[in-house]
């Protein structure tokens, strides 16, 4: 004994997106009331739906299914043969199962869709629009591609004819050209249409354009200039008024500096001179020393340059609420050069402040010290501090705390002095 299935059509022919129904017969040739579920299997198992999915059959008879089925009016519903399986298998005893076959025939359908980017094209001569072709179709599209317009706009296609594959789009290229260019004036519109007419189809697609033909010089040109003008009025403006000012300033600024440097080296030159007519007063002493030596009266000699040396005392006196106090000025003779080689700094009470020695005609100070730090100290200098003639030498004193005295009264201001020790250069 066994259990068959059978499909009536065998054969069907399938239109994609129009239902087809089969029938579908089980015989149950077992001994018992049995179940049988019902399955689509194969190609078009996705397309299929039965109703009643579950046959109930007695002993020896037959039951029947209807069987639905539904190729989707889709590119990918591929024309050919597409084989339908439908199982039936027992509930109970799961070893018994039968499967009825049919052959399916998907048809051909066509279905294309165009469309004209941009339908409304603006431009001021030659413009190129695209015709967008849609095959939705399940087999191969060759359409002609056609343009129309009047004799005041040229048109023309490089590709006149288009193969599409199924599901794909494909674009063509279409030239506008104006026979005449608007130079002013209000814009022009031309009509045109392409025509797509697919091989086979009873009526071509007409896809209707216009061309808005824009004149060559815009209306927002004089304007354009206008504002053109202004700028460079602004920017010559900017030019003298703001900019040449400035880079005048900045090479003022750039040549300061090397005037600086070479007022400096004729400062060192004006000084290499002094220690040269030094240097020429000491060998004519010299040499007047040898003449006495011998007996002989030396002959008149003027010295170069004279030099004399100087102590220099600064007494400063300051209290907290003062702040700076300032000593006199010590002010260098005309046509002499100050040389500086000691200093002694007495604070004798130990008071705290800063003390500091100047040059009136230099911003940094020569040098500055906290009285915190010494009772008596002294610096010496290898190599001369310098001040040229009419330079002001001066010292301050800032107070910031009176020591108290070890024995006696209590003192009210700090109390420190400098003395300086050097040599000025006369010349001339």
């Amino acid at each position: 004994m066994a259990t068959s299935a059978t499909i009536a059509p065998a054969a069907l022919s399938l239109d994609p997106g129009t239902a087809a129904t089969l029938s579908v017969s089980v015989l149950n040739d077992t001994l018992l009331v049995e179940s049988f579920e019902l399955a689509a299997v194969g190609e078009a198992a996705a397309w299929t739906r039965i109703e009643p999915a579950t046959l109930t059959i007695y002993p020896g008879q037959t039951e029947q299914a209807t069987v639905t089925v539904l190729a989707p009016r889709l590119p990918d519903s591929a024309v050919g043969q597409v084989a339908l399986g439908i199982r039936a298998r027992a509930v109970e005893q799961p070893d018994v199962q039968v499967v009825a076959e049919a052959m399916l025939t998907v048809n051909p359908f066509a279905e294309t869709e165009a469309e004209l980017i941009p339908r409304i094209a603006h431009g001021r001569g030659r413009k190129r629009v695209r015709v967008a072709i849609d095959n939705r179709g399940n087999v191969p599209l060759v359409a002609a591609i056609a343009g129309q317009s009047d004799d005041r706009l040229g048109l023309s296609t490089p590709t006149p004819d288009v193969s599409v594959d199924p599901g794909h789009t494909e674009f063509v290229d279409v030239d506008l050209r104006p026979t005449k260019r608007v130079w002013r004036g209000d814009p022009v519109t031309h009509q045109y249409s392409v025509a797509v007419a697919p091989e086979g189809a009873d009526q071509p697609f007409v896809l209707p354009g216009s061309y808005v033909q824009e004149r060559v010089f815009p209306k927002w040109l004089w304007k354009l200039l206008l504002a053109l003008l202004l700028l460079l009025l602004l920017l010559l403006a900017l030019w003298f008024f703001v900019l040449k000012p400035t880079i005048e300033s900045a090479a003022r600024d750039a040549v300061e500096e090397p005037l600086a440097q070479a007022n400096e080296k004729a400062d060192s030159a004006s000084e290499q001179a002094g220690s040269a007519a030094e240097q020429a007063d000491s060998a004519a002493q010299t040499a007047n020393e040898a003449l006495e030596a011998v007996g002989k009266t030396p002959a008149p000699v003027t010295p170069v340059s004279k030099t004399t040396s100087v102590d220099i005392r600064f007494e400063l006196t300051a209290t907290t609420a003062q702040g700076e106090v300032e000593s006199d000025r010590w002010v260098v003779p005309a046509k002499s050069v100050l040389r500086i080689t000691d200093i002694v700094i007495s604070n004798p009470s130990g008071d705290f402040g800063v003390m500091t020695l100047e040059n009136a005609d230099i911003a940094a100070p020569i040098f500055t010290t906290g009285l915190e730090n010494f009772r008596d100290i002294d610096f010496h200098w290898v190599t001369a501090v310098e001040l040229a003639a009419d330079d002001e030498l001066f010292a301050t004193l800032t107070c910031s705390k009176v020591a108290p005295p070890v024995t006696g009264p209590a003192r009210g201001a700090c109390e420190a002095s400098v003395l300086i020790t050097g040599r000025v250069v006369t010349t001339g």
